[in-house]
């Protein structure tokens, strides 16, 4: 599963975020997005999915696919993980405003994510907690 930051950097690439945010914290936005073009330019793969997030950034479905694409470029690369990390983490922090926007992004979104084993979880809605997961082998105790 995408984890929240994931999606907002995923959010923050696609653009819509400038559109969202107030001047101070455009500069910070354009980076993360220009970071993310950059490490796309060269996976023609993984450029087509930022395309279409950009071409249709209200699209859950185009931004969940960015999302995923991108846990698992940064998963491959942790040296770019923590760049956008820190990058996004500066904006932030700079404006309040732009994070709660992000945080409502976040819950709204809808994330699939598909395992090895064929195993898809979907969550469509809002939520602060959401638990996902295929076979349980064993007992199972959630408190």
């Amino acid at each position: 599963m995408v984890d929240p930051l994931t999606l907002a950097v995923a959010v923050a690439a696609a653009g819509k975020a400038v559109e969202l945010s107030g001047e101070p914290v455009r500069d910070g936005i354009a980076a993360i997005a220009r970071k993310v073009r950059d490490r796309f330019r060269a996976r023609p793969a993984e450029a087509e999915i930022l395309s279409g997030a950009i071409a249709e950034p209200d699209d859950k479905d185009r931004i969940s696919r960015l999302a995923e694409t991108l846990r698992r470029v940064m998963s491959e690369e942790p040296g770019f993980a923590d760049d956008l990390q820190a990058a996004f983490q500066r904006v932030m922090a700079e404006a309040p405003e732009f994070r709660a926007e992000v945080d409502a992004r976040v819950r709204q979104t809808t994330v699939n994510t598909t395992t090895s084993g064929g195993v898809t979880n979907t969550f469509n809605g809002t939520a602060d907690k959401v638990i996902q997961m295929g076979d349980v082998n064993g007992g199972l105790t959630i408190n």
